[in-house]
């Protein structure tokens, strides 16, 4: 008997997620409201071709995947030395501050939530000990980009929630 080594792969786990992206995306896409004159379902073919496609190459992906090797993916990513999970928690806390930074920038302003953002930054990527520093040069790229958009080149960015 030979003894086949798996060798770890994301395969099943994509598939699902394509399948589970597609589905969500689709049922967005189809709950949108309908064209007011025209074809009613224009703007809604190439949304829908790419949920289908999306749907079509997440089966696929779980057609030809080896669920052992995803398993054995899974566990490998576990099992991972110290160094490698603090990177990836800090690839996950990027993402969660970028998806807030896009949840309050309408509410907050450009220059709120760019500070809070550059600031979270800051600390992810040079530690909470910096933090005067982080704050002063989150401040000043948030006021001063602000200035230059609205003021030097009339581009208006949302403003400060008080300044109406």
């Amino acid at each position: 008997m030979e003894n086949k080594k798996v060798h770890p792969n994301w395969d099943a786990f994509t598939g699902i997620f394509s399948i589970g992206f597609g589905l969500i995306y689709g049922g967005m896409t189809y709950a949108m409201p309908r064209a007011a004159f025209g074809n009613p379902l224009d703007p809604l073919y190439f949304p829908m071709g790419v949920a289908v496609l999306s749907v079509i190459v997440g089966c696929i992906l779980l057609a030809k995947s080896n669920v052992k090797a995803s398993v054995q993916a899974w566990v490998n990513l576990i099992n991972e030395d110290e160094t490698k999970k603090f990177d990836r928690k800090r690839i996950l806390y990027t993402c969660m501050v970028s998806i807030g930074y896009a949840l309050v920038f309408d509410t907050l302003g450009y220059v709120i939530s760019t500070f809070m953002f550059l600031f979270a930054m800051l600390v992810i990527t040079s530690g909470l000990s910096e933090w005067k520093k982080n704050a002063l040069v989150a401040a000043t790229f948030a006021v001063s980009v602000f200035f230059i958009f609205n003021t030097l080149l009339a581009i208006s960015l949302p403003p400060l929630p008080f300044m109406g």
